[in-house]
């Protein structure tokens, strides 16, 4: 019988190839991103970067996706359904940019600084970031056994209203910007995702939207270049590199000086531990219930294969399952993830792909996955959670905000944006400050927040206090509302005394909230709720 199940299970549909679009891209995106950074902005050696991150980071997504693979077969068994969709997996955005821009490069340039040439200072720093990988998916390995305990303790509306921030905030208003930058072409991508997806059209044979979408805009995106410049500027095929995947555990020696850079990988860490829990509650309110505790295991081991085999970010459970699952996607985009990302890492094509399809067509399909998770939300919440929920997208707005400041030094300079950080004026923060201390640890604090929401609603007063004494223990920590510009921890003491006001104000602020709470709780005991 178990066989017959497993058989029934039909793992590819035409869903899959317009999901599979996006995932890659995704995490072609990613990879482009730490190049560029790295190569361009740094100006680290490109060989290291094509010859080892590269493919280093394609071998977690490679055995994340294969073995989420597996959980899809398993989990269609045990449903005895046809149509279960396999969880996404790929590297983590937020990583990929944080740790390159506060651990990878800043460590290239200190070691430049030395007196290293650019080989060695690239080679020790690249050591340096393979053992902050390994140390990330070392810690989400550990929090998976802790996994279910998170997600009982947190109701469902506190951990898809942080989510739902992510993907307001990161997830879809980013690829809105690339949108607007060349609407012409974009706007007939999301046309056509539009009617598909949100109006309920169909297309003729049924062919599958996104791709649809993703070629017919890439035509006339070249078409357009043609017609504006006489040349259509199509990559040539000279970016192709042959690049191996070999571990190297030679950054095992260099522990002791990543060691001062845990404390900005932690975070990072957390991040995927409070998102996975979400996204996997994500998934169960459609109906497949994928275990919480398995794929933070399989992520954090994914992750310290990565830095294993010299890879500089991590993997995560993507958020966008219920965009894959209205696509009707099962488990074959994955295996096609893994063919382009996996393989075409390692023969050269990742380089050509990332170039060939331009940001402003695949940027629509970022955008409805971003409305799609945000959506769930809306979906499942009752009316009187709803402030809840809305109050969790607000701290991935900041950290938007603060990634747009941060990034464009045409608008802030990094010297005006570090003196304004830390400024205080009779207890006052600046706009600057308060934007990146709310930005900072977005994800943990979207979900604690909606989370103190609830258990108000519900007059959970014990719970409500204890979920304040996290968020002021963890702001003095710097696990949220880092006052860094890198969002790394720290302790508030250790901080300069003209710095310390920062954590003090914004964890004595979460202390009296709860005192609040408490005595108005307290007022009202034994009355009747008096929600509208």
């Amino acid at each position: 019988m178990g066989s017959a199940n497993l058989l029934k299970y039909r793992w590819f549909s035409i869903g899959d190839i317009s999901s599979s679009a996006t995932i890659v891209f995704d995490n072609l995106t990613n990879m482009g991103i730490i190049a560029f950074l790295l190569t361009v902005v740094f100006g680290m050696p490109a060989g290291i970067v094509v010859k080892h991150i590269i493919p280093g980071l394609s071998v977690g997504v490679v055995f994340s996706n294969l073995v989420f693979m597996y959980f899809a077969f398993r989990l269609a068994k045990k449903l005895g359904r046809d149509n279960v969709t396999a969880f996404p997996s790929g590297l983590d955005a937020p990583t990929c940019i944080g740790m390159t821009l506060a651990v990878v490069g800043p460590s290239f340039l200190m070691f430049k600084s030395q007196g290293m040439d650019p080989e060695s200072a690239a080679l020790h720093s690249w050591y340096i970031s393979c053992a902050c990988c390994f140390f990330i998916g070392f810690v989400k390995f550990v929090f998976s056994f802790f996994a279910h305990k998170i997600k009982n303790a947190l109701p469902t509306v506190a951990l898809l209203g942080g989510l739902a921030g992510v993907a307001i905030g990161l997830i879809a208003f980013f690829p809105l910007l690339a949108m607007l930058q060349l609407p012409l072409v974009s706007f007939l991508v999301l046309a056509i995702i539009v009617m598909v997806y949100f109006a309920g059209y169909q297309l003729p044979y049924n062919l599958p939207a996104i791709l649809v979408a993703i070629i017919i805009g890439t035509v006339v995106y070249y078409l357009f270049q043609i017609g504006l410049t006489g040349q259509s500027h199509i990559p040539s095929f000279s970016k192709i590199e042959f690049a191996f995947p070999a571990p190297d555990l030679t950054f095992f020696a260099s522990l002791s000086v990543a060691a001062k850079y845990f404390s900005i990988a932690f975070p990072f860490a957390l991040l995927v531990v409070f998102g996975t829990v979400s996204v996997a509650e994500s998934a169960a309110v459609l109906g497949e219930e994928y275990s919480a505790k398995d794929l933070l295991m399989v992520d954090g081991i994914a992750t310290m294969l990565m830095g294993a085999f010299g890879g500089t970010a991590q993997t995560t459970p993507y958020a966008g399952f219920p965009a894959y699952k209205k696509m009707d996607s099962r488990a074959g985009y994955l295996l096609i993830n893994v063919i382009v990302v996996g393989i075409g890492a390692w023969f050269g094509f990742v380089n050509y792909l990332i170039e060939l399809v331009p940001d402003a067509i695949l940027a629509p399909v970022l955008f409805f996955v971003g409305v799609e998770i945000a959506m769930q939300v809306f979906l499942i919440s009752e009316k009187k959670y709803l402030p809840a929920a809305i109050l969790g997208l607000f701290p991935s707005i900041a950290r938007m905000v603060e990634i747009k400041l941060s990034s464009n030094p045409d608008l802030v300079s990094m010297e005006k944006l570090n003196t304004l950080l830390y400024t205080v004026n009779n207890g006052k923060l600046s706009d600057i400050a308060a934007i990146v201390t709310f930005g900072n640890g977005f994800i943990v604090t979207g979900t604690l927040w909606a989370a103190l929401v609830y258990y108000l609603i519900e007059r959970k007063i014990i719970a409500a206090v204890v979920t304040c004494g996290i968020l002021a223990v963890a702001s003095l920590f710097g696990i949220i509302h880092s006052i860094n510009l890198d969002g790394s921890m720290y302790w508030f003491g250790s901080l300069a005394a003209e710095r310390q006001i920062i954590p003090l104000e914004i964890a004595g602020g979460y202390a009296l909230f709860a005192v609040v709470a408490v005595v108005i709780y307290l007022l009202n005991r034994g009355k009747p709720a008096n929600l509208l």
